[in-house]
């Protein structure tokens, strides 16, 4: 960025930088990840304290510096008060946003995708928290989250054909393969699982069905799906073990 800029953003993390400044992450919609000073933010006085708050959808002014960037103004657009008296789905929102943190590394590359699937994440979990919060929305939600933001960035896994044998599946119980991502038939799994047990995940025929629906309907976020708990369950930790297992 070469002059000030405006943009939407969402806040990620803040955290204390020097006496009474903050250093705030931000993903923004049109210059990816930034990393910013918001000056005077622990001051009672501050303008800007309210507004740079984790899960915060906001208008974003950034202004150049000579050494990093900072915020030169902002105003919230979206709360999500709900998600945040939500303990529950709560977790879910902040364990998306640390792996989002985590994966895009490089600060400026935007990709108006990530942008949207991060925005539509907290607004379905705020919307599941305005009612009777139930778990399995909120690990459902995680699942959809981190199954498109792999897939946006280069890494969605094999889930129609086995990775080794290259047959098409079975609708039976396969094996998710953590390390190389995608599904094993059993055949395969049987083959090769003596080599390091812990890096497969065996998969439900209804849990490899949502999987293939993730990525087949761009526009599923999670709500009001009619899926057991265990299924919910299941693919949720299948999601947070590949990404454990992987980065």
């Amino acid at each position: 960025m070469t002059e000030n800029q405006t943009t939407l953003a969402i806040v990620l993390k803040r955290q204390d930088y020097r006496e009474n400044d903050s250093l705030v992450v931000f993903y923004t919609k049109e210059y990816g990840k930034q990393v910013l000073i918001a000056r005077g933010t622990k001051k009672q006085s501050s303008k800007l304290a309210g507004h740079i708050e984790p899960l915060n959808l906001v208008n974003l002014m950034i202004v150049n510096g000579k050494g990093r960037n900072y915020v030169g103004g902002i105003s919230s657009k979206q709360s999500f008060l709900d998600l945040k008296e939500d303990l529950n789905n709560l977790h879910w929102a902040f364990l998306g946003i640390s792996w989002l943190i985590q994966l895009i590394s490089v600060e400026g590359e935007a990709d108006e995708r990530l942008f949207t699937l991060l925005n539509n994440y907290l607004t379905t979990l705020n919307q599941a928290s305005s009612g009777d919060s139930k778990k399995e929305e909120g690990e459902l939600a995680f699942a959809v989250f981190s199954f498109r933001m792999l897939a946006i960035i280069g890494y969605e896994p094999q889930t129609k054909n086995c990775l080794n044998c290259r047959q098409e599946l079975k609708p039976e119980f396969n094996y998710f393969d953590l390390q190389n991502g995608g599904l094993l038939c059993p055949d395969c799994y049987n083959k090769n699982q003596q080599i390091n047990i812990e890096s497969y995940f065996k998969m439900s025929v209804a849990s490899i069905q949502l999987l293939r629906f993730i990525f087949d309907n761009n526009q599923f976020l999670g709500k009001k799906a009619t899926l057991s708990k265990k299924t919910a369950h299941e693919i949720a930790q299948v999601a947070l073990r590949f990404l454990q297992f992987r980065f």
